[in-house]
């Protein structure tokens, strides 16, 4: 609609594209909008031409990360990791902030397996935002206390790796590690 409004229009892959490079800030997509009515004259833009104009204004950050992880969206996950080796962060920080995710899931799900309040539990890990707890809840629906166990585990291995104890690629198990947390539990056989 923006771009029709500056008499321009673009294929799916060209606005695809524009919403792959801005990941979810809709500041920096407008911007890019904006820069293309100033750049290119009405009419249809091609992909090679939103490519050559369009920054990558996309944010990565660890939080983004932690989000994407609770929600259980493996895609965004894999986006984020790319942009943040890009980026150049520090293995050591990107495995704190998973590391600490996981051991807190594995501490409400244990208590709740438990048969422990769900208020107690989320005011023990300090989760007080009302959105941060609606992912952690959907979170610990679909992760079962053996996944976060070996979740646990994972991360442990990568920690060696970060240290040059264990060989191995840290992007990689980066990644391995977060489509584990954001698959469903396998199923439970009925007997």
């Amino acid at each position: 609609q923006r771009l029709a409004r500056q008499q321009q229009k673009a294929s799916a892959e060209g606005l695809a594209f524009i919403a792959e490079h801005v990941e979810g800030n809709l500041l920096a997509a407008h911007q890019e909008i904006l820069k293309l009515g100033l750049l290119q004259p009405p009419g249809e833009l091609d992909l090679d031409t939103i490519r050559s104009a369009v920054l990558n204004v996309a944010r990565y950050d660890i939080d983004s990360l932690r989000t994407a992880l609770l929600e259980g969206d493996p895609a965004r996950c894999s986006r984020l990791l790319d942009g943040l080796r890009g980026e150049g962060e520090a293995p050591p920080l990107v495995l704190w902030a998973l590391a600490t995710e996981v051991r807190s899931l594995a501490r409400l799900r244990a208590g709740l397996d438990a048969g422990q309040p769900a208020a107690g539990l989320f005011k023990a890990e300090r989760i007080y935002d009302e959105r941060r707890r609606q992912r952690t809840q959907k979170a610990l629906g679909r992760l079962s206390a053996p996944q976060l166990q070996a979740s646990i585990l994972h991360a442990a291995k990568i920690d060696r790796m970060i240290k040059g104890l264990a060989d191995g690629d840290v992007w990689d198990e980066f990644l391995m590690l977060c489509l584990r947390l954001t698959r469903h539990a396998p199923a439970t056989p009925r007997r």
